[in-house]
């Protein structure tokens, strides 16, 4: 088969050449978070991926298959290896392309400390990473097993409308009651029932998605405290625009000057898609009842679902 052919195989049978992927972080490149984590109830692991249970240990590995550089280790304490993500929709009840009828294709790698293990499926629109409100899929006898090593797996299904009050969309993969670690790459969820290879896109790309989202910025500035009982800092726009108004707050305490020492300042959020459409939201520190001239630290800002 001459390579012009192969090409042509693997291209997209509908849409766009680029732009294809619904999913974000599907290689698990950002991880603002951290990249350890241990919590047996739900919590974001890598940035935009919700993981049910990883209270045996996981997070970043670089194990990882051809082409990719880092994987999401799931190790569930107990229950399912279960991941999660919600898709951002066009508005409150709008499915944009998630319509009745409309066929997608989600793929995605996986390698797992034991073969055999019941690869399933399952989505819903709501409003919350978390949420059940409108039934989509839940496929428990998918075919797919898990394998000791890397292993490409494709999902086609077909989607209903979504709710009148949903905003998300979401999609949970997860291997049913595992006995050890499983690992996970390169999601794809693309309109049709052909699934194309993994579109990589550049990191900044990829982050600047996941900051709609959720950020963890470092703030210093000179604050403001003359005429003032407190020192308020600048005001600091959010990397990109966030989804909604987010909440913040601090990632650690504050480094103060002049005097040294650490001090805990209160975190007002500014603007954001919750006061005009389109408008940047702003972050801006202060600290009661003192007056110093500096404040130094890190912030995190959430508008994840």
């Amino acid at each position: 088969m001459s390579n012009a052919r192969k090409l042509a195989d693997n291209l997209p049978s509908e849409g766009s050449l680029s732009g294809r992927n619904l999913l974000t972080n599907g290689a698990m490149q950002i991880w603002q978070r951290g990249t350890s984590f241990s919590a047996g109830s739900a919590a974001y692991n890598a940035d935009r991926w919700s993981v049910d249970n990883n209270g045996g240990g996981g997070g970043q590995s670089t194990d990882a298959p051809n082409g990719f550089t880092y994987s999401l280790k799931i190790d569930p304490s107990s229950g399912n290896a279960a991941l999660r993500q919600a898709i951002e929709l066009p508005a409150a009840g709008e499915g944009g392309v998630f319509r009745s009828g409309q066929k997608f294709t989600l793929s995605f790698y996986v390698k797992s400390a034991n073969a055999g293990e019941a690869i399933n499926i399952f989505a819903a629109s709501g409003t919350t990473v978390g949420a059940t409100t409108t039934a989509q899929v839940n496929d428990t006898s998918t075919g797919l097993t898990t394998a000791t090593s890397w292993t490409r797996y494709t999902y086609t299904f077909t989607s209903n409308n979504v709710g009148g009050s949903d905003t998300c969309y979401n999609i949970v993969p997860y291997v049913s009651s595992p006995s050890g670690a499983t690992y996970w790459t390169g999601f794809m969820l693309e309109e049709g029932s052909q699934a194309s290879p993994f579109e990589h896109e550049p990191v900044g790309v990829t982050l600047s998605k996941c900051q709609r989202h959720y950020a963890r910025m470092y703030y210093g500035s000179n604050a403001e405290n003359a005429g003032y009982s407190s020192s308020y800092g600048d005001y600091f726009p959010t990397p990109v625009p966030m989804r909604a108004t987010p909440s913040a707050s601090l990632n650690s305490t504050f480094a103060r000057y002049p005097g040294g020492g650490t001090v805990t300042p209160t975190i007002n959020v500014y603007g954001g898609p919750g006061h005009a459409v389109g408008l940047q939201t702003y972050i801006r520190p202060y600290v009661s009842g003192n007056s110093y001239n500096y404040l130094e630290g890190t912030i995190n800002v959430d508008a994840e679902f």
